[in-house]
């Protein structure tokens, strides 16, 4: 389910991409591009519709995204749209295209090499798809200034699905691509067409190259009106209509399959007013992806300074949390690292300074049941610049120093200085517009007249159209948020001097415990952290101190840990905000009371198939947190999907995976067995 195979193509005599598998060109031997304009973009009259746009984004959706060509030519006519209407509320345009059989990087560069015209967004595409190798299933998000993709791989009957209840009629036009009807038969279908029409807008369109009669009337049969124009080149005919609302069985209305985990946007007019509470990764990446979109953000942190909890420790490592158990959360966490790698990209390319080393995590196998683990992960069989399963001497060589174990290899991994990255990054995001106000403890939120209003301790109040709550573990401290089944977890990070061994260290190293190379200075590192659950304290604590030395001695006894020394009593202690089932929340507050009433029967009412009403959450109220020891990792993929969901556009994540970061969903798993939630 997660691996996908890679492309097999060729290049004929002119140098036109041919699929081995389909035994079909990737795009027009005449000229692809003006192709691509001719049958998408006319046929879906985007310019003109781009004209008389009253809303901030337009969505379009591919079914073949192949070589990228349509992307890359309509993402050069919006950004012409664009330059040349300045003054227009639409200002971001949002791709979606799914593809099963990626091409590589190598095999991009080669096919837009006499393309010279994309030359620039191909290269921006390949340098995303080196640093991640071959992909698992599911959406990529990728930036290009004012256009967003998101790529959905794998089989698009298996992954359009997967956009779910939510993105109802909120795509505005489609391209239908891939290759041909006849030569690729499992993309043409009638689930594809009736999930196309699910999705699309009142009047939505969509365009095609071919005029294949099946294709014609399984559309119609769908719900679109379907017509034919003249074809591109030789080609007689092509398809382009529009989503019309017909009394077809299907259409009458629409089907939310799961209502208590349908997210919910913003209602606000005009320029988002938006407050977020906190002062970490997580505030800092949400905080960046509203301002992206042109939001107005207040944030108001507790501490004198940013960045002084959590997320204030001089050494964090950066590599995805992979289970051997529950493929759901590895999917999260693999996706997550791969945007955060590009984020990560993006600071260093707007010289936000920070310590940081690319130097890939070393997974110890130190014990029987840790090497167990690693086997099972070794299982996955993933790309080599994910994961790389070792031998005891492979990841010694590796890492600089022996190790008693073989274990796993994360090349893409690395170690920066939370602190350092989190102050200086909002210190650019205040160049951007982002007013930050510290010392505000916020004690109270009180929503009046369709805002929020902010009480802080002094008895001060701010008004907001929307909050965001990013707080860590303080976040349940509020009325709204009480239920939800947060806990501290406190964690103490000791810093060492580096030794004549341990300065050898190349990687960080995990063994129930991290270790990082030295930093910059290379006079120190950090180990820990300690765990000690339900506790808010940040006193200094001796025994962990000893503890956190004690556990890399232990679990990896080698010569070289005695170096190890924390007689110093050099440390830093911080609360992180965790949840039982191991992954963050993200999304709506939920409004606990309404929901244990109103979904009182919802086990009875889905067994006799009764109208089930949308989940009551608190109106513009939102939350990103319990990010546990993975917040550097899972930071900027929430903040970009709490962004998008206040904004109303697609999700860079899966609906399976949306689900699991509810908020709601402690409660909705007793509710939907038909246990009470108290």
């Amino acid at each position: 389910m997660l691996h996908l195979q890679p492309a097999d193509l060729r290049f004929n005599a002119d140098g036109t991409p041919i699929s081995h598998c389909f035994d079909d060109i990737y795009f027009s031997t005449q000229d692809g591009a003006a192709e691509s304009r001719y049958v998408f973009q006319q046929g879906n009259a985007l310019w003109e519709r781009w004209l008389i746009c009253q809303d901030t984004h337009f969505v379009l959706a591919e079914t073949g995204f192949g070589t990228g060509l349509n992307f890359f030519a309509v993402t050069l006519l919006f950004r012409q749209f664009r330059q040349q209407n300045p003054q227009s509320p639409l200002s971001r345009l949002h791709f979606i295209s799914f593809e099963k059989y990626p091409v590589s990087a190598e095999q991009l560069s080669i096919i837009y090499r006499p393309l010279p015209e994309f030359s620039a967004l191909a290269e921006q595409l390949q340098k995303c798809w080196q640093i991640n190798g071959l992909p698992i299933e599911g959406c990529y998000r990728y930036h290009f200034g004012e256009t967003t993709l998101d790529l959905w791989f794998g089989d698009i009957n298996t992954q359009l699905p997967q956009l779910g209840d939510y993105m109802q009629n909120r795509i505005d036009a489609w391209f239908l691509d891939g290759f041909a009807p006849s030569k690729n038969p499992d993309m043409w279908n009638e689930t594809v067409y009736r999930q196309m029409y699910r999705y699309t807008k009142p009047q939505g369109t969509f365009a095609t190259f071919t005029a294949a009669g099946a294709v014609k009337k399984g559309l119609e049969a769908a719900g679109f009106s379907v017509e034919k124009r003249p074809g591109f080149g030789k080609k007689r005919e092509c398809l382009h209509g529009k989503k019309l609302a017909k009394n077809v069985p299907h259409l009458t209305d629409p089907q939310v399959d799961t209502p208590w985990y349908l997210p919910q946007p913003a209602k606000f007019d005009g320029i988002a007013n938006v407050g977020i509470v906190g002062g970490g990764i997580a505030s800092l990446f949400a905080a960046l992806s509203l301002l992206e979109r042109g939001a107005n953000v207040t944030l108001y942190c507790e501490d004198d300074e940013l960045a002084l909890n959590a997320s204030g420790n001089k050494q964090g490592a950066f590599y995805p949390q992979l289970s051997d158990d529950d493929e759901r959360n590895i999917r999260f966490y693999v996706h997550a690292f791969a945007y955060g790698l590009q984020r990560l990209q993006w600071a260093i390319e707007r010289d936000i300074s920070f310590e940081h080393q690319f130097c890939g995590v070393a997974l110890c196998g130190y014990d029987d049941k840790s090497a167990v683990k690693l086997d099972k992960i070794s299982a996955y069989r993933w790309d080599k610049k994910l994961y790389v399963g070792m031998n005891r001497e492979e990841l010694s060589q590796t890492v600089g120093l022996p190790l008693p174990c073989g274990g796993g290899f994360i090349p893409n991994g690395a170690w920066l200085a939370p602190r350092q990255f989190v102050q200086n990054a909002f210190a650019l995001l205040e160049t951007m517009g982002l007013s930050v106000k510290t010392a505000q403890k916020i004690t109270a939120l009180s929503p009046i007249q369709k805002h929020w209003t902010l009480q802080n301790a002094q008895d001060q109040t701010f008004r907001h159209d929307i909050v965001v709550l990013a707080n860590g573990h303080r976040l349940h401290r509020f009325k709204q948020t009480a239920h939800l089944p947060l806990y501290p977890v406190r964690g103490q990070v000791s810093q060492i001097a580096t030794g004549e061994n341990l300065i050898k260290l190349n990687s960080v190293i995990c063994y129930d415990g991290y270790m990082t190379p030295a930093d910059q200075a290379k006079t120190s590192h950090c180990i820990g952290a300690s765990h000690v659950r339900d506790c808010e304290n940040r006193d200094f604590s001796i025994t962990e101190q000893q503890e956190n030395q004690m556990k890399i001695q232990h679990n990896l006894a080698m010569d070289w840990t005695r170096e190890v020394d924390t007689s110093d009593n050099r440390a830093r202690i911080g609360v992180r905000c965790a949840v039982r089932d191991r992954i963050p929340m993200m999304g709506n507050v939920p409004d606990f009371e309404r929901q244990a009433e109103e979904y009182r029967n919802l086990f009875n009412l889905r067994r006799r198939k009764q109208p089930i009403p949308a989940a009551a959450n608190f109106e513009n109220l939102y939350l990103v947190g319990a990010l546990g020891s993975r917040g550097l990792t899972s930071a900027p993929i929430l903040g970009e999907c709490v962004a998008s969901l206040i904004y109303g556009e697609p999700l860079p994540l899966s609906e399976d995976i949306i689900h699991a970061l509810s908020p709601n969903r402690s409660w909705m798993r007793k509710l939907l067995k038909g246990t009470p939630a108290k």
